[in-house]
């Protein structure tokens, strides 16, 4: 299912994992011939809702192939709650083991092209900093990932990362944060002051627009001085 139009090639495909696991993928790019570097999105605990495929639209508008695998595959095809849904995505984010996560974010990256860049957000911002430390890519982006503090700083990065967290986030204390950037300090992390958790998405209450394109700016910007 490849649609093509003017400006923008985009499609759903199917790719497999090493452990032999099928799982769709979001792909869009700009309809050129050039040479492209990569971006693997990683969802949220949502799923490949509009947002995400917003966010790979905004990549692709700079030049990049941009891929999102669909994590919950691993359970049934096409799961995308709205943002409403916080406790069935929390169930399907427990019920998703990390490790099968990480298999299907490598087979994202085995679809790249040129440099490859990982940037997730939320439960993918999580994703993509234990990618980072697991997997083979150029830099790695992660917007309010939860449970890193807690749970994988075992997981060191093994290439450039950046962090994005923002101050008034319920979920995630500056503890956390503090904690982060003293067993990882040559990653670069950034706090927004009047942000809260899921800044970037503008289909949550917390979104914070200055917050979300000051973010993209220095993420892209991370992006091209490490690809």
């Amino acid at each position: 299912n490849i649609l093509k139009t003017m400006n923008y090639i985009t499609q759903t495909k199917q790719i497999t994992s090493n452990d032999g696991h099928e799982l769709d993928c979001y792909i869009t790019s700009l309809d050129d011939d050039k040479p492209k570097n990569s971006i693997v999105i990683i969802q949220e605990i949502f799923g490949i809702t509009d947002h995400i495929k917003s966010v790979c639209q905004r990549y692709a508008d700079q030049g990049y192939l941009v891929i999102a695998p669909a994590l919950y595959d691993r359970f049934e095809k096409n799961i995308t709650l709205n943002y409403t849904q916080f406790d069935e995505g929390k169930a399907l984010r427990t019920k998703l083991d990390t490790n099968h996560a990480i298999l299907d974010i490598n087979a994202a990256i085995a679809e790249s092209t040129g440099k490859i860049s990982v940037v997730g957000f939320c439960f993918g911002g999580m994703l993509s900093h234990v990618a980072s430390a697991r997997l083979n890519m150029d830099c790695a982006v992660s917007y309010y990932g939860g449970f890193i503090a807690e749970d994988h700083l075992h997981d060191a990065p093994r290439c450039p990362i950046m962090y994005h967290f923002g101050k008034l986030d319920h979920a995630i204390p500056m503890e956390s944060v503090e904690l982060i950037g003293a067993t990882f300090p040559e990653a670069i992390i950034h706090i927004y002051n009047e942000a809260g958790h899921g800044f970037n998405c503008e289909m949550r209450a917390d979104y914070h627009q200055p917050s979300s394109d000051l973010a993209f700016e220095r993420s892209l910007t991370f992006i091209r001085d490490n690809t």
